[in-house]
């Protein structure tokens, strides 16, 4: 898994420009802003209600959602399992004048305190990793008492999994677990998909926590003609069939 994530990190290949450049980051962010709007990612992640306060991310990618924390001023650190995620998150932190920490380490372990921040989120991570259970527990630990949690998985009742990937697997003999292992490159080795369930049946150690779905495409439902399926119609089932699985809660 790690040496996946080194030899790819998020969206290189769909870039092109160079990992850490000023045109890497612009056009990721705009890449991920047309799936994930300004206006959710604050109101998912609540960047406003952390200024002072300290935030962990998870596998940090290339320090998108830290950097919106940072600029409203919390104090950030970001975790990750290659090398290369903390370099270009640094990278990004340096052009944007930001200040965070940066470490290189395992979900699985942890190396901070117990108790120690008062807000972490995983974004797209966790369904990575051979041990989920052990990475959350983890997370548990080093949250703060009332502190947030704020996680994204991929979410197996979506119209992308019931639909357009056994369509898929139909077509190609491919196993539909070997296409969710993929849909961040062929070659990447790990990649589960939960019900609202079942996520909320490993993150019983938190409180009030809710999940909802988000990010459905007019391909994930219809092979043909999903582009002509009107926006309002895939925002209204969205909740129910989206790709994407998040779930907020409280230590």
């Amino acid at each position: 898994m790690r040496s996946f994530w080194e030899r790819n990190p998020v969206s290189v290949s769909a870039i092109g420009d160079a990992p850490g450049t000023p045109e890497y980051f612009v056009t990721y962010d705009r890449m991920r802003e047309q799936k994930e709007s300004v206006r959710f990612s604050a109101w998912l992640h609540e960047y406003d209600r952390f200024a002072g306060r300290s935030v962990l991310d998870v596998g940090c990618g290339n320090g998108y959602v830290l950097a919106h924390y940072a600029r409203l001023g919390a104090r950030v650190t970001g975790i990750d399992i290659t090398r290369a995620g903390i370099d270009i998150s640094r990278q990004r932190f340096e052009l944007s004048g930001l200040r965070g920490d940066f470490v290189v380490g395992s979900a699985e372990d942890l190396p901070f305190p117990d108790a120690t921040f008062d807000c972490v989120c995983s974004m797209g991570v966790l369904h990575h990793i051979p041990r989920t259970q052990r990475a959350i527990d983890e997370i548990h630990r080093v949250t703060r008492q009332g502190g947030r949690l704020i996680v994204m998985f991929y979410h197996r009742n979506s119209a992308r999994f019931r639909f357009a990937m056994r369509r898929v697997s139909a077509a190609t003999g491919k196993p539909v677990a070997q296409l969710v292992n993929e849909v961040d490159g062929a070659a990447n080795p790990l990649g589960v998909a939960y019900t609202g369930e079942e996520l909320r049946a490993m993150l019983s150690s938190f409180r009030q926590v809710e999940t909802f779905a988000g990010q459905l495409q007019g391909w994930h439902l219809l092979p043909r003609g999903g582009r002509w399926i009107p926006r309002f119609v895939l925002d209204a089932l969205a909740p129910r069939l989206g790709w994407l699985l998040y779930a907020r809660g409280y230590r």
